[in-house]
């Protein structure tokens, strides 16, 4: 329900998004993925991709009418850097128990791309099977997560802190970034990274310029996301405090405002095991604080 039911969801946004930077292509129309976990405890998660556009896949439908879970990962997806349209380049990526979706795309990817490849561990190396710079970007983001663990034990490893992939993303950003900057590239990068172990999840909203705005982010939290009786439309009751559901997505899958915040720019979000959710300003040389106090408004 959650993927095809709600009036924007991710369905439609796959043939009518309406916030994407290029408006010259309002369709996400290259293919698609859905990553869940079973609720057995320590258990890897499961990926479905499929090079077919969302909207006209009717497994798709099938699988979100059956499939309970209580963390889903989906994407649709559209293509850059000419890389092709094959299941081996549909997000989401697995390794482990770890799942990773980009949205946006790393500028002069292909001037950074033997320098990434050549830092990366023999195992992590070996795991890439696409061609993305999406892709590769997760296989950096493996590499930083593994520093402090003995060779070959990452992928064994079921369950990480919000903590540990909080620094190891943050770690991507910035060394991408210096890579970005060796290599004497202009062009904007888009890195919207989102990355998860079942438990806990971060997510970035971030842009290579002190002065555009990301990819938009969003992100929705209460106590149950369900359709309205009467309307059969889809919000999110708050009816306490407490947060039992959180929904991040590229654009709100509701035309209730109130119901989504504005995930600032350059900022980095994190979804704990208890459902909290906390954001941090990403300081690096592209913060910029007035940036932020602007889009506010």
């Amino acid at each position: 329900d959650l993927l095809t039911r709600p009036a924007h969801s991710i369905i439609m946004q796959s043939f009518n998004c309406k916030l994407r930077i290029d408006l010259r292509r309002p369709m996400n129309g290259d293919g698609f993925g859905i990553g869940w976990y079973d609720d057995e405890p320590q258990t890897p998660g499961c990926i479905f991709t499929s090079t077919l556009p969302a909207w006209s896949n009717l497994n798709l439908q099938r699988l979100a009418e059956k499939i309970k879970s209580a963390l889903v990962f989906a994407h649709v997806r559209a293509t850059t850097g000419e890389t092709a349209t094959s299941e081996s380049n549909c997000h989401p990526w697995q390794f482990g128990n770890l799942m990773w979706m980009h949205n946006g795309n790393i500028g002069g990817f292909e001037l950074i791309k033997r320098k990434l490849q050549n830092s990366l561990s023999e195992e992590i190396y070996l795991s890439i099977q696409g061609t993305t710079d999406s892709e590769h970007a997760f296989a950096l983001f493996l590499n930083m997560l593994q520093e402090d663990e003995p060779r070959g034990s990452l992928k064994k490893r079921t369950e990480f802190s919000f903590q540990e992939l909080r620094r190891a993303m943050l770690a991507t950003i910035a060394q991408l970034n210096r890579w970005l900057d060796e290599a004497g590239v202009e062009e904007t990068s888009l890195m919207n990274f989102a990355v998860t172990d079942g438990q806990s999840v971060v997510c970035t909203r971030y842009i290579t310029s002190c002065d555009m705005e990301g990819a938009s982010l969003y992100y929705s939290s209460g106590s149950e996301f369900r359709s309205d009786a009467d309307s059969g439309q889809y919000r999110m009751i708050k009816a306490n405090k407490r947060e039992d559901v959180v929904v991040v997505a590229s654009e709100p899958l509701t035309y209730e405002r109130s119901d989504w915040m504005v995930i600032p720019t350059n900022t980095l979000l994190v979804i704990t095991p208890k459902l909290n959710v906390h954001l941090y300003p990403i300081h690096d040389k592209y913060w910029n604080p007035h940036r932020q106090r602007a889009g506010a408004r």
